[in-house]
């Protein structure tokens, strides 16, 4: 497995449990120091304590990513104690409401994109100009396969996370003649107690049960089971790692072959 540079410094939002927690403490054991962001400070002490146990330096950054004020902090603060950051893993996210799009409130729709996009952008506006300048750096945004892939009655969810996939092209393309790299990783449906959640509201969608709501997500998968967390965290330090020096604007399916394309 790719290692990153010992004492490198890797920003991930959203660290405070799940997918996050595991990319923050994956960083951490090949070589990264990392800065934790989120609202869940119980949750981010947590995932800081596991991963100073691994001899790496842990900083938590309470910070609500739809607040421009306290990301433009996340960002000051985390260079002011580490003098620079080498990779922000733009995990945080939402699933927003669960209904027919013709059911949803607009404040439901907002406050889905405030988080799953407005959110990423806030983010990278914070750490790419330090690293523009530096001339190095790489940017790993968590979408999810369901911006390709609809799931029944999450529309605002599914449009948000393709306008992640945009967003990171671009982003790319813009970035890429200063040496930063963008990618974007989209998850299938992983272990976890998110998947609980998604179970549920799919059954509910269907009107079959949670049972045949599991049933159906595992068999969309030629290898038939969830995308392990672990197997996420590994795509976003192999994005990150000097050894995918030459990629970029990519979007890695890591679906369990849930989505080929």
């Amino acid at each position: 497995m790719p290692q990153l540079n010992d004492g490198s410094v890797a920003v991930v939002t959203g660290a405070g449990r799940g997918i996050g927690r595991v990319i923050a403490i994956r960083f951490a054991r090949e070589g990264s120091d990392v800065v934790l962001a989120a609202r869940s400070v119980d949750g981010m002490k947590e995932t800081a304590a596991e991963i100073e146990a691994l001899g790496r330096r842990a900083l938590v950054v309470p910070t609500d990513l739809t607040d421009r004020e306290q990301v433009e902090r996340l960002g000051t603060t985390a260079l002011a104690e580490f003098g620079r950051v080498d990779t922000l893993v733009a995990n945080s996210g939402t699933g927003g409401p669960v209904a027919p799009m013709w059911e949803i409130e607009p404040d439901e729709w907002d406050e889905t994109f405030a988080v799953n996009v407005r959110g990423t952008y806030l983010s990278c506006r914070a750490f790419m100009p330090q690293m523009v300048e530096r001339g190095s750096g790489s940017v790993v945004i968590i979408g999810s396969m369901t911006g390709k892939r609809p799931l029944p009655n999450r529309t605002p969810y599914s449009a948000s996370k393709m306008a992640l996939v945009g967003m990171a092209r671009t982003l790319a393309l813009d970035a890429g003649p200063h040496g930063v790299r963008v990618n974007i990783v989209s998850p299938g449906p992983v272990e976890g107690e998110r998947i609980a959640w998604v179970v549920e509201n799919l059954a509910k969608s269907k009107g079959i049960t949670e049972e045949q709501a599991e049933a159906e997500l595992v068999a969309a998968s030629p290898l038939g089971r969830f995308v392990k967390p672990n197997d996420i965290a590994s795509a976003a330090v192999y994005l990150a790692s000097d050894e995918a020096a030459s990629i970029t604007g990519e979007d890695m399916n890591v679906s369990a072959g849930v989505v080929m394309y």
